[in-house]
């Protein structure tokens, strides 16, 4: 007699899981405070980000071109902090987010 033949066999009866109907549930009902914060700190990182990075070109361009009118510099640190300032701003927000949710 083999040895498989003395150990009792698993049951595979797969467990009844009730049916979910979806068509009751709301949209505001679909989202939890996890993706409500996620959102929040995509949104304040990026204005968070563009503001100091704004700030910032707009500095360094007085400084290395200080011959330049003001609104000259300020239109190119305003270009600049939108761009660099979005995404710099949203991806340092979402890592910051992404520690606190224990990632």
């Amino acid at each position: 007699m083999s040895s498989s033949a003395s150990t009792a066999r698993a049951t595979t009866d797969a467990p009844v899981v009730p049916a979910v109907d979806d068509t009751e549930h709301h949209p505001e009902e679909m989202t939890d405070d996890v993706d409500r914060s996620y959102g929040k700190a995509i949104i304040i990182g990026s204005v968070v980000g563009i503001l100091l990075f704004t700030v910032g070109a707009w500095l360094v361009l007085q400084a290395l071109a200080p011959d330049w009118s003001g609104g000259a510099n300020a239109v190119i640190a305003i270009w600049m902090g939108i761009w660099s300032g979005l995404f710099l701003g949203g991806t340092i927000a979402v890592g910051r987010w992404s520690m606190r949710q224990g990632h």
